[in-house]
């Protein structure tokens, strides 16, 4: 599915859902343009609440998003089903899921930004009724993309994946693990994503190119009890392996070390490392064989 797809899907399958309106037999949720109120999907029936999401994706540095997504809810001042009861509903709706596009090598979150209110008179045909009050709120997150980090051998985000998997095989390990669309972070499904911040070299010998990778450990789950449980296990288990073993079976050994619990799990990352490895200058040449003689028999 495409990512305005997989956001209507988490929508429909909402609770907020079954309080929207029905067009065309199913709730009046929208991506990006509303139906006119004349349309024969309304029928005859009431044309609110009603949802309609857009995104933008251009992305926004200053808060270290890719983009922003926003949903605006509608609805009829003389209803029951009013935005401030749905509202929370919404926000809890898009809070600690992860979608991931068919065939993309990112995932994306959500991170709620703020909830700006609005009311507009309803016009319908050329009469103005004061009755015909609309009342909602447009309620906006912030798009923030875990991207697939594997860069090239010896690559220290592969190994590291490979090593929380080891310690963690109930977890979901972004990069590592094949992920469905939908993924709802929590207690039964936390999730695990590392990022490589930067690299520098630190030292050259003649062999041996000595690197420094420095990777911010994201642990997502909305549990803070679970979160520093299994953030303290893995930061414990760095601590005394003092190694990372690449793929290439070559250790990254564990220069620097930081937790901090309280930070945000979306955006900042509660473990961060600084892990040395080594580039080798030459490979070991390959034996050649010399003056052999082959024979068979029937």
């Amino acid at each position: 599915m495409k990512f305005e797809e997989l956001i209507y899907k988490r929508l429909l399958n909402s609770e907020v859902a079954g309080k929207m309106a029905s067009y065309a037999g199913v709730p009046a949720i929208f991506y990006s343009e509303v139906p006119s109120d004349n349309q024969e999907g309304w029928g005859d029936k009431t044309q609110y609440p009603r949802i309609c999401y857009w995104f933008d994706m251009q992305a926004n540095q200053e808060r270290n998003s890719a983009g922003t997504l926003t949903i605006s809810l509608m609805c009829m001042n003389e209803t029951e089903q009013l935005p401030e009861q749905m509202e929370p509903i919404l926000r809890s709706c898009m809070k600690d899921i992860l979608l991931t596009p068919h065939e993309e090598n990112s995932s994306y979150c959500f991170a709620w930004g703020k909830t700006e209110a609005f009311s507009y008179q309803k016009q319908d045909g050329t009469r103005m009724s004061d009755g015909d009050l609309v009342v909602g709120c447009d309620i906006i997150f912030d798009i923030l993309e875990y991207t697939n980090q594997e860069t090239t051998d010896p690559d220290p985000i592969v190994a590291m994946n490979r090593y929380i998997k080891e310690l963690y095989p109930e977890a979901i390990v972004l990069g590592w693990d094949k992920v469905e669309e939908i993924i709802e972070a929590g207690v039964e499904t936390p999730v695990f994503y590392c990022r490589l911040l930067e690299t520098e070299v630190d030292r050259e010998t003649n062999t041996v190119v000595w690197l420094n990778g420095k990777i911010a450990i994201h642990f997502l789950c909305p549990d803070s009890s679970v979160r520093m449980k299994m953030t303290m296990g893995l930061a414990n288990k760095l601590s005394l392996d003092g190694e990372v073993i690449l793929l290439d079976k070559s250790p990254m050994f564990i220069e620097e070390l930081s937790a901090d619990y309280k930070a945000d799990y979306f955006t900042e990352g509660q473990l961060k490392i600084t892990g040395q490895y080594g580039l080798l200058r030459y490979q070991q040449a390959g034996k050649i064989l010399r003056n052999t003689t082959i024979t068979g028999g029937v």
